[in-house]
């Protein structure tokens, strides 16, 4: 059949060249072929791994006829060993039904042509216009600017300043100022041109009275940029390709009017800050050591960093410091320009001023804009031939173009969302407010007879009585009963209250008793009355180390009371000041009575009768810093003779604790253990009740023991977290509302449409590079969650809800830095798919019978599925193994730091491998993942090692470049500049930024089909791998498919450019499509939280989208991308 298929298509290419040939028969032979070609395809091709690849007409169009070629004996049995190692040689692959998908015709020789030739079409018009403006000589700036609504050219040929409706320039530079006093309204901006300067003054500039506006903006509320169009069509042929260059050019695209509009403008903008990170930014601690170094500071990570270069035996590089410099304008200025940068102490005018401000020195305010704008033209001369140099593949910018596009419509549901999420959180945090104060109120009973001193949280306060003065009202009879009244009932009334209560209550008081209105979770007396617990043990605070727990001494041996009374010695014998601590050891044991009755009975306590009176007495003595030396040994023997327990065991290991300790010092006869910091060890907690340890409240390790009020303070607490983070940048969203007449046909002549509601949108403030990885970056919605049952305002992506007319049509890129990784380890072993373990494992891993990656590793060290993702990807993003240590910890309290570390150890073995020199000699000590880098060495042995191979061989190369699109890594990372640091951020850069390729091929191949087909949609956003399409309705199933061959085209580039000229079959195309009328995770997540109790389609009336796999697309479709 195949030979049948060669030979007819050999003919039928001949008859193509004659003339003579009659149309019937080439009819004949085309569909004679057709039929072959479709029975072929059913099928399977299968690599020498057993992994199903494309179908042979697909292989052929994407690949070309490309002839099957024998593996290599040798490299069959290398792949064949390193399979049998991992449990993966011969096991079951899954065999799926090919698409007949119908792929258009590729360009050029194949598909690298293909997609260059994509870019550079789209890019024609802008990249013409950037190379203008770089390279014309700026008319001279106006010595005086016109105070005049709108815009003002300052025509430099004419000589002549007159109105005009908008700059009519292919090319700006442009920069935008807004009076924080008047809200979001665009208060002054600038622009130039090749030819002439252009002011623009907002309408409160000529406004009298207040700056205060109304609750809505609208687009005559924003900055033209474009010929008043009508934007009720589908197309507007006044719009045409202009180019607006600015610094953080995000932040300004939200000030200008036709932004805002459903079909926007056809124009771009180009950031001279996201060309500078790509070129020359910094990482994190890149930018911390940056700082320190220019204020002579020795801050912490300035000393780790020293360190660590210095174990690897190196001295620390900061040439990279002279590549490179922090993002604002005035210090990209100097980088690239080396001049004196812009002032900028006009700026506060803006922050703190008023319009009559502004006013007053309009001249010098519209000239420090200006400057600005001057400015950003001349770093743009320096770093547009530069960016051009180091990425050279026309896709990078022209993806770079389509994500600062993004755009996010809204309805009437926003502020639905917003009131309800603000109301929710009011209500709940008055409940955790009031009781607080009631246990804040009930604590100071306590006073009386001085309880407190027993009490194990709250002994160490500041009790010392004060009065608090207030005046009483002239309804009340009653005064609080543990103060006594000084004057009459009308006149103000004094109560003696502890002095950290006092401290919690504003100094003027009005009303029947004084309320600690400055208690909040924040506070750190808060957790002392919420009586909280880790893992049954009391919290303490303590000044050197932060936040901690207690825990008794009860069951230490003789040595190890012996060692702890040597140390009080020695403490003794520093001199060092001594706190008078009085310390209630017995409510202590009392409290672990309660929490920990297991851990208690494990020393015998029960059995053993005890003189606690006695046992009391001598705790007291041994806190007390007066004993004599010579008496604190034999107080320390009376102490161990006391105890309830006679065992000489050692059971300090019964309970094991995560945190760092024990400490000795801190509370006597105890046991003091930090609680875990996010960051490691070395750090002090200074707030249990902070969103880091929200996990830790929900799974019981940290609680309260006194009751369901405290309980309920923790719930709430947990519940607000989530809008008391987020509400400043949610209710700070720019949202324009769209009245009737800027709305497109598509969605005033549906019939869902309702006039005079509210149709809205906001503009993402994208910085497209963002990182030195090249991620886009955004505050709010580029890190926003998924909904949670149990945080107020969760539900903040399913607000963005498209108009009546339009859905969104999205896909999330299934496990694409997994993929990414996987490809390039196969690369460089055998050249073949799924030919490492880690690789087959990504292709073909299977949750069901635990072959897939993160089954492996959750069964490898014992944990779960889920937890063992954040192992896999954080390997993978240079993680080495004591972050893997932490995170078990983290995950299973009751792991030793030693079990933690055999069990990280075990699976970084297992994975990463082992570090080997040259001719395969192993290292010693393979714990450190940096300790061999630049030395000639690679791993062995695991299922990764591969992998981590060729992202160091990148990483290390003199001129690291992703494998795909060829782009460079920062100035500020390449080897000439940093020797061997950096390098987890090195490796990193490497999958993280060809995500970012994959990204950028995806957006330039979309946009194409787009185009091509006429399908009717925009770019809305990507968020984590997630990538979202405004589509008109009716061609939303054709959008879908648009998708799926965008897919299948960007995986099928990677492995072109990789050597690979083959596809697996189960990742050319995404599992599924989403479509629907919002964003959210899953189309079936109905989004219930604490603020939208009702769901989604109950709520807000969205009813479920839809999910579709390809084969239902095609059939939607009926297998075509043409409009019918």
């Amino acid at each position: 059949m195949m030979s049948r298929l060669l030979q007819l298509k050999k003919i039928l290419g001949h008859n193509q060249l004659r003339s003579h040939v009659t149309d019937q028969r080439q009819q004949i032979l085309q569909s004679e072929v057709a039929k072959l070609d479709q029975s072929t395809d059913k099928i399977p091709r299968f690599n020498p791994v057993g992994i199903q690849m494309l179908s042979r007409t697909l292989h052929e169009k994407l690949f070309g006829e490309t002839k099957a070629v024998s593996i290599e004996t040798k490299k069959k049995l290398a792949i064949e060993s390193h399979l049998k190692k991992h449990g993966l040689f011969n096991k079951k692959t899954t065999v799926n039904e090919y698409a007949n998908i119908p792929l258009p015709p590729l360009y050029g020789q194949n598909i690298d042509d293909h997609f260059r030739t994509l870019a550079l079409q789209q890019l024609k018009p802008y990249e013409s216009h950037a190379d203008g403006l770089k390279d014309c000589v700026l008319p001279l700036r106006p010595k005086t600017w016109l105070l005049r609504p709108g815009w003002t050219k300052y025509d430099s040929a004419t000589k002549k300043c007159y109105s005009v409706s908008f700059p009519d320039e292919d090319a700006l530079v442009f920069d935008v100022e807004v009076l924080v006093a008047a809200g979001h309204r665009p208060t002054i901006a600038t622009a130039v041109s090749k030819t002439a300067w252009y002011s623009w003054c907002g309408s409160q500039l000529f406004s009298s009275g207040s700056t205060e506006t109304s609750e809505d903006l609208v687009p005559e509320d924003l900055i033209p940029l474009e010929p008043a169009g009508d934007f009720h069509g589908e197309m507007d042929g006044n719009r045409r390709p202009r180019v607006i260059v600015g610094h953080n050019v995000g932040f300004d695209r939200s000030f200008i009017r036709e932004q805002y509009y459903v079909m926007g403008p056809k124009t771009r903008f180009i950031d001279t800050m996201s060309l500078h990170i790509a070129v020359s930014g910094l990482t994190s601690l890149q930018r911390v050591l940056y700082v320190a170094k220019k204020a002579g500071s020795k801050r912490k990570e300035v000393l780790e960093h020293e360190e660590e270069t210095t174990k690897r035996g190196t001295f620390p590089s900061f040439e990279w410091t002279k590549e490179s410099s922090l993002n604002n304008l005035g210090d990209v200025y100097q980088l690239y320009c080396k001049g004196a940068p812009p002032e900028k102490h006009l700026r506060d005018v803006f922050v703190t001023g008023s319009v009559e401000d502004v006013k007053q020195d309009f001249q010098a305010l519209m000239s420090y804009c200006a400057e600005d704008v001057r400015a950003t033209h001349a770093i743009f001369q320096q770093i547009w031939p530069e960016f051009k140099l180091r990425f050279p593949h026309p896709v990078t910018l022209a993806g770079m173009l389509e994500m600062g596009t993004s755009y996010l419509p809204v309805n009437k549901n926003w502020k639905k969302y917003v009131n309800q999420s603000q109301a929710k959180f009011d209500e709940l945090q008055n409940e955790v407010n009031s009781t607080l104060y009631k246990l804040a109120a009930d604590a100071c009973g306590l006073l009386e007879n001085e309880k407190y001193k027993k009490d194990v949280w709250l002994w160490d306060l500041d009790w010392s009585a004060k009065k608090i003065k207030f005046r009483k009202s002239q309804n009340s009879e009653n005064v609080d009963s543990r103060g006594s009244q000084m004057e009459s009932k009308r006149s103000p009334v004094v109560l003696l209250y502890p002095k950290w209560f006092s401290e919690l209550c504003p100094r003027d008081l009005d009303g029947l008793k004084p309320e600690p209105s400055k208690l909040t979770m924040q506070r750190r007396v808060a957790p002392k009355l919420l009586r909280l617990v880790w893992n049954g043990f009391p919290l303490h605070y303590d000044a050197t180390h932060g936040w901690g727990y207690l825990v008794p001494c009860i069951h230490y041996s003789q040595e190890e009371l012996e060692l702890m009374h040597q140390e009080q010695l020695q403490l003794q014998a520093s001199g060092k000041p001594e706190p008078d601590i009085n310390f209630p050891f017995q409510s202590l044991i009392e409290v672990c009575w309660q929490t920990k009755p297991d851990w208690i009975e494990s020393s015998e306590l029960r059995a053993l009768p005890v003189n606690e009176k006695l046992l009391e007495d001598t705790i007291l003595r041994l806190q007390d810093s007066t004993a004599a030396t010579e008496d604190a040994s034999q107080l320390w023997e009376d102490l161990h003779e006391l105890q309830p327990f006679r065992n000489k065991r050692k059971l300090t290991n019964q309970v094991e604790h995560i945190g760092e300790g024990p400490f000795l010092d801190v509370v006597p006869g105890c046991e003091f253990y930090k609680l875990p910091h996010k960051d490691g060890a070395g750090k002090r907690v200074g707030n249990p009740l902070a969103k880091d340890f929200q996990s830790k409240i929900e799974q019981g390790v940290l609680r309260s023991v006194t009751g369901n009020e405290a309980e309920m303070v923790l719930k709430h607490g947990n519940m607000c977290s989530y809008w008391k983070n987020n509400v400043d940048r949610i209710r700070g969203q720019m949202v324009i509302r769209l009245m009737h007449k800027n709305l497109p046909n598509q969605v005033t002549s549906n019939g869902l449409y309702e006039e005079g509601s509210f149709y809205g949108a906001i503009i993402p403030r994208v910085i497209t590079a963002g990182t030195v990885t090249r991620r886009a970056v955004e505050a709010t919605w580029l890190t926003a969650s998924n909904a949670y049952t149990d945080r107020i305002g969760s539900e903040l992506k399913a607000m963005v809800q498209c108009p009546v007319g339009y859905h969104f049509v999205g896909a999330d890129v299934d496990s694409q830095e997994l993929w990414i990784a996987a490809i390039l380890g196969d690369a460089y072993f055998a050249g073949e798919h799924g030919c490492t373990a880690f690789g087959w494992m990504t292709l073909q891993g299977n949750k069901a019978d635990g072959t897939d990656l993160h089954s492996k590793t959750a069964n490898l060290v014992g944990i779960s599925r889920e937890q063992a993702k954040i192992f896999n990807y954080g390997r993978i993003y240079g993680a080495g193994q004591k972050f893997a240590e932490q995170m078990l910890m983290k995950f299973s309290h009751h792991l030793t730091k030693d079990q933690a570390k055999m069990k990280a150890k075990a699976m970084f073995q297992a994975t990463k491998g082992r570090r080997v020199r040259a001719k395969q000699s192993v290292k010693e000590d393979s714990d450190s993942d940096e300790k061999s880098f630049g030395k000639l060495t690679q791993w062995e042995g695991g299922s990764e090692s591969h992998m981590f191979n060729m992202l160091e061989e990148i990483a290390q190369s003199n001129e690291p470049r992703t494998p795909v699109l060829g782009c460079c890594i920062s100035r500020a990372l390449e080897p000439r500049n940093v020797n061997t640091e950096f390098m987890t951020s090195r490796v990193n850069w490497v999958v993280q930024s060809s995500a970012v390729d994959y990204l950028h091929l995806m957006l330039v191949c979309m946009r194409w089909l787009l185009e091509t087909f006429e399908i009717n949609g925009r770019f809305c956003i990507s968020i984590h791998d997630e990538v979202r399409y405004l589509i008109k309705s009716e061609d939303r199933y054709r959008a879908a498919l648009a998708l799926q061959i965008t897919n299948l085209l960007t995986r099928s580039m990677f492995a072109y450019k990789l050597g690979m000229l083959d596809l697996p079959q189960s990742v050319a195309f995404f599992s599924s499509i989403d479509i629907d009328k919002c964003l959210r995770k899953e189309v079936t997540m109905d989004c219930v939280t604490p603020s939208n109790p009702l769901g989604l389609e109950k709520g807000y009336g969205i009813q479920p989208g839809e999910a579709l796999d390809i084969y239902e697309v095609l059939r939607k479709t009926n297998s075509s991308l043409q409009k019918t």
